[in-house]
């Protein structure tokens, strides 16, 4: 008993902390009548592509290779050269690579990244090209708020601020809360960034949820896929991957609790709008 009330103390003054720590900025106003979220294939990787109809543009990581350029010229307007925030999850390759020439073809006005984040070679090229371009750089060293439009929020927190030991695949959590639509994006995060999260006070209800790690069976949890309770859950996978991504225990998981499950490696590009 009196270790569960060091526990709960110990999460309380977390999620003091983290609301406290929060850094708010605008990056456009106006009311969108138009969201569209992407889940581009881009095969054993991540890439997501957030749209409002206020023209603001937010990209979520760029996947192994640059079958993102492809993507996005699927996806945006051929005079659209402008994405206004990129947000890198974390520095793993398959979610950095295809970053590097997008900052060659893009005008890339902001990139959010995780403080102290660990290295390796594509992510210093990545770095130093963003760098090279003058780009504004943002690290995330505990929670961050960002106005899209009236109404429309993202919510950024990284994981070490819930007492997480350092660990690869701790990633930015991005929460999308756009008149009334939610989605979260979970990176690789693990299940102890799942079990601190429920603890720690931060929303995670979600209508759309990005499973985690491509399904692996190191996350997505019970416990944390009921606490979102998404009606959608997005899986990034890349057809016959050598990880045997996403695992049959997560797809059980999800079926078994009525969620509908989408799949990059069987259905291509993924995309999701509401208008108001």
């Amino acid at each position: 008993m009196f270790k569960n009330k060091r526990l709960n103390k110990k999460y309380f003054l977390v999620s003091l902390i983290i609301l406290g720590s929060f850094f708010v900025f605008s990056l456009y106003s106006g009311k969108p009548d138009r969201l569209e979220i992407n889940f581009l294939d881009v095969g054993q990787g991540d890439a997501s592509l957030i749209k409002i109809s206020n023209g603001l543009i937010i990209l979520i990581d760029g996947g192994p290779d640059n079958t993102i350029l492809k993507q996005l010229g699927n996806n945006l307007n051929f005079r659209q050269k402008k994405i206004n925030l990129m947000i890198v999850s974390h520095f793993h390759d398959d979610h950095v690579t295809g970053l590097i020439e997008i900052l060659n073809r893009y005008e890339v006005e902001k990139i959010i990244y995780q403080t102290d984040s660990p290295s390796s070679e594509i992510w210093e090229i990545f770095l130093a090209t963003a760098q090279n371009k003058s780009i504004s750089l943002i690290t995330l060293d505990r929670g961050m708020q960002i106005s899209l439009a009236d109404n429309c929020l993202l919510d950024l927190l990284n994981p070490e601020s819930l007492g997480i030991a350092e660990d690869e695949n701790n990633s930015i959590l991005v929460k999308l809360n756009c008149q009334g639509v939610t989605a979260l994006f979970t990176g690789d995060n693990n299940e102890a960034v799942e079990k601190a999260l429920l603890h720690s006070g931060w929303n995670i209800q979600s209508d759309i949820l990005k499973i985690s790690h491509h399904g692996s069976k190191t996350a997505n949890s019970e416990a944390f896929l009921r606490q979102v309770n998404p009606q959608k859950a997005i899986i990034s996978v890349g057809a016959d991957n050598r990880f045997n991504h996403p695992s049959p225990e997560v797809i059980d998981r999800l079926s078994g609790l009525g969620i509908a499950i989408y799949r990059t490696d069987q259905q291509g590009n993924i995309k999701i709008f509401s208008q108001y």
